[in-house]
């Protein structure tokens, strides 16, 4: 699949024109073109098709460039709009002065002004017969046959200013999509031994060791391996405040080091990092249309036909019964410029787009349209536990021992650790307290526990469930696994010493996430595999009532309830792990936490890059979808309001005109501010 550039496309219908065009190319397999960030995706056959498919767009006005290669300079056709300006102007002029040369004056400001217009229309007949360019040429040169010179030239000019306007804001929001991609600094401080050297960004290579000081970003994704410094990632979580970060935490390529210095072991390229997958997200949610996108483009190919039918009853049928056949021909001309659909076709993808670009600089990651859109009408939102409302990894908070010190029973556990990969074990490595002893011959027996030899002795830390247990030490297992903890025995030569008990702990943020999707009218569920007695656990301490929280689900258990609650008005389910994946498929918008596995984030619809950006993809799909019908409004109330007073006669060619590049240009700022919104 080849990205390509796509210059001259400043509107919806125009990507049509242009996905019509390249998908009729022989040797193009597929062609996907999208409006929002004006690229055209191509799946040729044959190297030369990109030839092809570069002659067939160059015949309809449109130029097609590889990506990277983009011309700069103004958009749109601003030297059409300022030589037919300055030929209006002259002609004015003219009428002040030499009366007799005005009208020549005008007509040829609106035949120079029309001429790239009727170009693009004729070129493009084939593919839509009703463009606005199309109708515009109609409406110049009609107002031309009837006398109407002044008109047409303004017509023409205000037109074409529309569309320089147009052209500017699509790039506007075009580049606030993708401005991401501008926070990697343009070079890096590569490590050598002979000390530090300057190298451009993409002189990197994984493996390559990088210094950055304070005030500098980072140049690539990588993982800390000297240093400490306060990090800035509002750009990626949405969280304002800097993190602290140090040796084995891993770092964003665009982050900004506020204090401190770090030295940072680049994991991936510039160019394939974090935020160039961002970037690849927000382009494939873009070529998604959402349920109201194709509403709205089913209804705009019905009411170009419908209001140019309307405009030949008057026009042609009018005249026949009420005579005045130039002043119908004229209220003729008017709906034919309010035919065109633009402001209406580009309504809904134009907030789509800066909804989905909003996210990605908020920690959300939408991967469709549709996503947004439907995630504003769910009324339940599951959660999974591990992964999603604790950081799935599991502390050592409790030590009870049966004969033993604490302090032994921890050396001997940490001993027996070392040899062991399982969570519990690199839970026991890290707790604080005495080094481990020394040990030797580790082994593991599955479903039983882990065994070493420990100052000539065997040691094992083991499941208590699976061991048979004095009197003492099972009452103790019950009364630990009643309060929710994880456990494991600490054993010699089959002797119980020490319990060792665990808990995963909760993210700092899930009570206030929890109490902000309260606050936002949603209910909140969790949904987990583990006892209710550690689900309740958990619960209590972030904040959940007992009504609100599942356990000892079975992955299909979490799927029958998702479904259940789809069905009662929609539900977000929001996890990390693979068993999640058929339960996030499955639910009205499924959510995947980004530290989670690879499964679950292909199975969602929308990706957090943290649990905080949770209530803040909510607020944005209301806030985008408020803002869809806003824009839709705009564009049907305006066009409504021209056509009826263009038919009772109070307004003329050139209001017509601003009706529809002034909405198309109200709809697109209107969007924009998405772009700048607190969520």
């Amino acid at each position: 699949m080849r990205v390509f550039r796509v210059e001259g496309m400043d509107c919806a219908d125009c990507a049509r024109k242009v996905e019509d065009a390249l998908n009729r190319v022989p040797g193009v397999v597929k062609a996907e073109v999208s409006f929002q960030s004006g690229k055209a995706y191509l799946q040729l056959e044959v190297p030369q098709a990109e030839e092809e498919a570069a002659r067939a767009l160059s015949a309809l006005g449109y130029r097609l460039r590889p990506e990277g290669k983009e011309k700069g300079g103004l958009p749109g056709p601003w030297r059409w709009a300022l030589v037919s300006g300055g030929l209006l102007l002259a002609a004015f002029l003219a009428s002040l002065f030499l009366p007799g040369l005005a009208p020549w004056g005008y007509r040829l400001a609106a035949l120079v002004g029309v001429f790239p217009l009727a170009r693009r229309a004729v070129a493009a007949f084939r593919q839509n017969p009703f463009s606005m360019q199309t109708l515009v040429t109609l409406a110049t040169l009609g107002a031309l046959l009837i006398g109407a010179e002044a008109e047409a030239a303004l017509v023409v000019f205000l037109f074409l200013v529309g569309e320089v306007l147009e052209a500017y804001s699509v790039a506007q929001a075009r580049r606030s999509l993708y401005a991401l991609s501008e926070l990697l600094p343009r070079r890096a401080y590569r490590l050598k031994e002979g000390g530090v050297e300057e190298v451009p960004l993409k002189a990197l290579r994984v493996g390559d060791l990088v210094r950055v000081p304070p005030g500098e970003r980072v140049p690539a994704d990588g993982v800390v391996v000297s240093g400490q410094a306060s990090v800035e990632e509002a750009a990626f979580t949405g969280e304002p405040l800097p993190r602290p970060k140090g040796i084995g935490d891993r770092v964003y390529g665009g982050s900004l080091v506020q204090e401190g210095s770090l030295v940072v072991k680049v994991e991936r390229h510039p160019e394939e990092g974090f935020l160039a997958e961002m970037e690849r997200l927000a382009e494939e949610a873009l070529l998604k249309k959402s349920q109201a996108e194709r509403v709205v483009d089913a209804f705009s190919r019905r009411y170009t036909p419908a209001v140019l039918a309307l405009a030949g009853f008057v026009g042609l049928v009018l005249p026949l019964f009420r005579g005045d056949f130039l002043g119908h021909v004229y209220k003729a001309l008017g709906l034919i410029l309010i035919a065109c659909p633009c402001a209406l076709v580009v309504s809904v993808p134009a907030a789509i787009a800066a909804g989905v670009g909003r996210g990605a600089r908020a920690g959300v990651l939408f991967k469709s349209g549709a996503a947004l859109e439907r995630l504003a009408g769910v009324r339940y939102v599951a959660l999974d536990k591990t992964g999603t409302l604790t950081l799935g990894k599991p502390t050592l908070v409790r030590v009870v021992t049966f004969g033993v010190s604490a302090e032994e029973a921890l050396a001997l556990a940490k001993g027996v650790a070392e040899g062991s990969s399982h969570p519990l074990a690199r839970a026991v490595r890290e707790a604080s307290g005495p080094k481990a002893l020394p040990s030797e011959e580790h082994r593991a027996v599955p479903g039983l526990g882990a065994f070493a030899r420990v100052e000539g002795k065997e040691v094992g830390l083991v499941r208590p469930e699976a061991w048979d247990l004095p009197p003492e030490v099972e009452a103790q297992v019950k009364a630990l696994a009643e309060e929710g903890f994880s456990l494991s025995l600490l054993v010699r030569e089959g002797v119980p010493l020490a319990l060792l008990a665990f808990q995963d702990t909760p993210r700092l943020e899930a009570r206030e996430v929890l109490a902000e999707l309260r606050r936002l009218g949603l209910k909140p569920l969790l949904l987990t595999g583990d006892r209710e007695t550690s689900a309740l656990a958990l619960g209590t301490a972030i904040g959940l009532f007992p009504e609100e929280i599942r356990a000892g689900l079975s992955p299909v258990d979490k799927l029958r309830l998702v479904e259940e609650l789809a069905g009662r008005g929609g539900v977000a389910m929001v996890g990390d792990g693979v068993n999640d994946a058929p339960a996030l498929a499955r639910a009205t918008v499924g959510l995947a936490v980004a530290e989670g596995t690879e499964a679950a984030l292909q199975s969602a619809d929308v990706g957090l890059l943290s649990l905080a950006a949770l209530p803040r993809a909510f607020r944005l799909s209301r806030l985008t979808l408020g803002v869809v019908r806003q824009n839709v409004a705009l564009a049907v109330g305006l066009k409504g309001l021209f056509l009826l007073t263009t038919l009772m006669g109070y307004t003329g060619l050139w209001t017509a005109v601003l009706a529809d590049s002034g909405a198309l240009v109200l709809v697109t700022a209107n969007s924009l501010r998405l772009l700048r919104s607190r969520v």
